[in-house]
């Protein structure tokens, strides 16, 4: 058993070189002696590491270098300002945190409501157009709100028809609703008009209040719209005169015209009263009268409006003299709910009142009326006197005063051959007989006439108007009776039209003699000839409105349908053979238009050996916007002798 021990142990060969472990068991165990010294160095050590780590933290500065502990700073203290801002931001920081999460924790999350509330409707609308406002309102929120209150606060001019769900209150103003779910929406929608004047506002404004589920605080929400009056449907005119002689009658014609868009059918026109004025009945059917009623002195009922013009007549008369200047107010009032009246138009005349013996009436072109003229055309005048005095007047002096820049005195006519001095013209006994003694009642008449001069260079500085009157004295010194109001007669103003012209020309060739026509010329029998037509507009002196060029076409001639215009449209009409030139408004700053088309003839037999007519003559119309008189004017016919085309006119008989 020895020997086989023995060699087993020979046969294992164990190799410890170059192994740690080898050299490890070689090295001699410390003795428990060593062990405690170690330990107690390994103490040390740590313990002055610890030290000098806290000494260089406390003399090291911000950037870690070390700090000079021979040199000693003394750093500021902080002042208030820095306090007060650092409280200040800190406070700010905690609002915000606050606000956004009670917006997280509240709306966000859906524990409280939160409410769309708005109003839609017409910010537009005419006189007496129904329309709707709506008011919307949703719970943007996941949680019901209960007791919900919406309330309205109506323009004053707004006339409530109707709504859908009807209103919870007499007065139409509130509706209650008792809950509406999370995220729920409605809507409720008010029908109603607005009756007032051009350009008059109304603000509607609604508010909802509503508790949320789980609350006891109530919320409110609020909302308005603004909604302008753009018209009140109708064209209102006055037609009166101004001066107005104490005990003499006269009318005024007030014409009503509806427009296009119109809402306002049957309403009243009340006067407003005055001690001095008496209405009275006027006895005779006009043109277009309106169908209206007289409620009571003062106050009329219009119960219907046709399309064309309707003319509501007042008759009435100053009965004494208050001041120099009085007033007469017109209001136009359309009837709504609980039987008030709304308001829509008012005008306001005023008059020169005066108080004489001596009536004197001025007349021009046959009306007392202001109105436009046309340079160059003729005022025909009359001064209609009549003593309505208690006693014969003696030494009557008459004089009639035309103020102007725009007279051309040397056409003044005047078969009585009263006195021309300076703007005036003076009649006395000497060329009336019976001015040396008026009898009580006892009339006459001065006619004359004077033309209005050509137009001339344009200045803003000059009033292109006459102003004319009439005035007497009695006695022999013309120079110191004429003073004062009360001897006076009406005044008329003749404001001057605008100087609106047309030229057109029939052509074959064009100015630069460049051929704009086709076919024979002069025309030829069973040929097509065309011509080109050119209209030319002036205007200088007041801005016109609806201003439309147009003409009829015979038969026989032909739309080319080539046209061009600087401004407006050039437009044919096949069912009426005619051309219109539609321009509509057009500003004194354009002074100058044109326009061209093309036309032409086929002529037959029984055309041969003729001169055709190819434009029987072009109307142009507008109505002037300073005057507001209808503006009229017609071109002389064209033919196809050409006569603006000095190229190719001269001939024109059909071969």
């Amino acid at each position: 058993m020895t020997e086989d021990k023995n060699k087993n142990e020979e046969d294992i060969k164990i190799e410890n070189r170059g192994s740690s472990l080898a050299e490890f068991t070689k090295r001699p165990v410390p003795t428990n002696e060593e062990l405690e010294e170690f330990e107690d160095f390994v103490e040390e050590e740590t313990r002055e590491g610890e030290i000098e780590d806290g000494l260089n933290e406390i003399y090291q500065d911000d950037n870690g270098k070390m700090v000079d502990v021979k040199k000693m700073y003394v750093k500021k203290r902080h002042g208030f300002l820095f306090w007060f801002f650092s409280l200040f931001f800190a406070l700010s920081a905690v609002a915000i945190s606050v606000y956004y999460g009670y917006n997280f924790l509240f709306l966000e999350s859906g524990t409280n409501a939160k409410i769309d509330f708005l109003i839609e409707g017409n910010t537009e609308a005419l006189a007496g157009e129904e329309f709707f406002y709506t008011i919307h309102y949703k719970n943007l929120s996941n949680i019901a709100i209960n007791n919900a209150r919406i309330e309205v606060s109506f323009p004053d001019n707004f006339i409530f028809l109707d709504s859908f769900p009807e209103s919870n209150s007499d007065n139409n103003s509130v509706w209650e609703i008792a809950q509406v779910a999370g995220n729920e929406s409605d809507k409720i929608r008010i029908k109603g008009m607005m009756i007032g004047s051009r350009n008059d506002t109304g603000i509607l404004v609604a508010n909802m209040t509503y508790t949320p589920e789980n609350f006891s605080s109530q919320f409110k929400e609020d909302a308005s719209i603004t909604t302008v009056i753009t018209g009140v449907g109708f064209n209102i005119d006055f037609n009166y005169i101004s001066t107005a002689l104490v005990g003499q009658e006269d009318d005024i014609l007030i014409k009503i015209t509806p427009e296009k868009n119109n809402f306002i059918d049957n309403f009243r026109i009340t006067m407003e009263p005055a001690e001095n004025i008496e209405l009275l009945s006027f006895d005779k059917k006009i043109e277009n009268q309106a169908d209206f009623e007289m409620i009571r002195p003062g106050v009329w009922n219009i119960k219907e409006i046709k399309n064309e013009e309707n003319i509501l007549p007042v008759r009435f008369k100053f009965t004494e003299k208050f001041s120099d200047y009085e007033t007469i107010i017109f209001n136009f009032e359309q009837l709504g709910g609980d039987n008030k009246y709304f308001k829509f138009y008012e005008k306001v005349l005023d008059f020169e009142v005066m108080k004489s013996d001596l009536n004197l009436t001025l007349i021009i072109n046959g009306s007392r009326e202001d109105q436009g003229v046309d340079f160059g055309e003729k005022l025909n005048y009359s001064i209609v006197y009549q003593n309505k005095g208690e006693t014969e007047m003696k030494d009557v002096i008459i004089m009639a005063v035309l103020n102007s820049e725009f007279l051309d005195w040397t056409t003044l006519s005047d078969n009585l051959g009263g006195r021309e001095k300076g703007n005036t013209i003076i009649w006395s006994k000497d060329e009336i007989g019976d001015l040396e003694s008026l009898k009580q009642n006892q009339e006459g008449t001065i006619d004359f006439s004077i033309n209005m001069a050509g137009f001339g260079n344009i200045s803003a500085k000059k009033e292109y108007q006459v102003k004319s009157y009439a005035q007497f004295s009695v006695g022999t010194n013309e120079n110191t009776k004429f003073s004062g109001e009360d001897n006076r007669s009406n005044t008329i103003i003749n404001k001057i039209n605008s100087d609106l012209k047309l030229v057109e020309e029939l052509r074959y060739f064009n100015e630069d003699n460049i051929p704009v026509g086709t076919g024979p010329n002069p025309p030829k029998v069973g040929e097509e000839t065309t011509y080109k037509v050119y209209w030319k507009l002036s205007n200088n002196l007041h801005e016109l409105n609806d201003l439309k060029v147009s003409v009829k076409l015979p038969n026989y001639v032909f739309w080319s349908n080539k046209t061009r215009a600087t401004v407006g449209e050039v437009e044919y009409d096949s069912s009426s053979h005619s051309i219109l030139w539609d321009i509509g408004r057009l500003p004194i700053t354009v002074y100058e238009a044109s326009a061209e088309f093309a036309i032409g003839v086929n002529p037959t037999e029984d055309d041969k050996n003729k001169i055709m007519v190819i434009v029987p003559g072009t109307t142009v119309t507008a109505i002037d916007g300073e005057t507001k008189d209808k503006l009229e004017y017609k071109t002389k016919a064209k033919t196809t002798k050409l006569e603006d085309d000095p190229i190719a006119g001269g001939q024109g008989v059909v071969e």
